[in-house]
């Protein structure tokens, strides 16, 4: 009976440090003057460390890694292949301005999209972390002008487009 209650215990207190959730949220925001699309992106820092775990076959602390490390030049092109955005069926180039960690384990990641042809309507694909969890959404909020718009992707489905009138 004592090595039930073992057991039991050492599974209850598993689950309570994973969570149930994994959800990323992208802010973006269409600047006038500019003519660019800024973006700033909230992920688990966890999940993230274990995406390059998996790549760097060893554990990885984000606080500690460089801006000229191999890791944060992965970390860009890991953005670069997974979030991307189209106006007007044109790739949009993305300017990778960093990342910090807050005490609560949320990674945000700042970046923008220069030369949008036709900010009134977008295409986004975001992949971001599909690898870690088929249970992952990420949520997607643009901002032109005055007005927001949100879509949420996932796995089966990781495109979708905004368009104001």
């Amino acid at each position: 009976m004592k090595q039930l209650v073992t057991i039991l215990f050492v599974l209850l207190a598993g689950s309570a440090f994973s969570h149930k959730f994994y959800i990323s949220i992208a802010d973006m925001e269409y600047d006038t003057i500019h003519n660019r699309i800024n973006v700033s992106l909230k992920v688990t820092a966890h999940d993230f460390e274990l995406v390059l775990q998996r790549k760097f076959e060893r554990s990885i602390d984000l606080e500690a890694v460089s801006d000229s490390s191999e890791v944060n030049v992965y970390i860009k092109q890991y953005l670069k292949h997974n979030f991307k955005i189209y106006s007007q069926d044109i790739p949009l180039e993305m300017t990778y301005l960093g990342r910090e960690v807050n005490e609560r384990d949320e990674l945000y990641f700042y970046f923008y999209f220069t030369d949008v042809t036709d900010p009134t309507t977008i295409s986004i694909i975001n992949k971001l972390l599909f690898s870690v969890s088929d249970q992952q959404q990420n949520i997607v909020h643009y901002k032109y002008l005055d007005r927001t718009k949100s879509v949420t992707l996932v796995a089966s489905k990781s495109e979708d487009s905004i368009t104001f009138q």
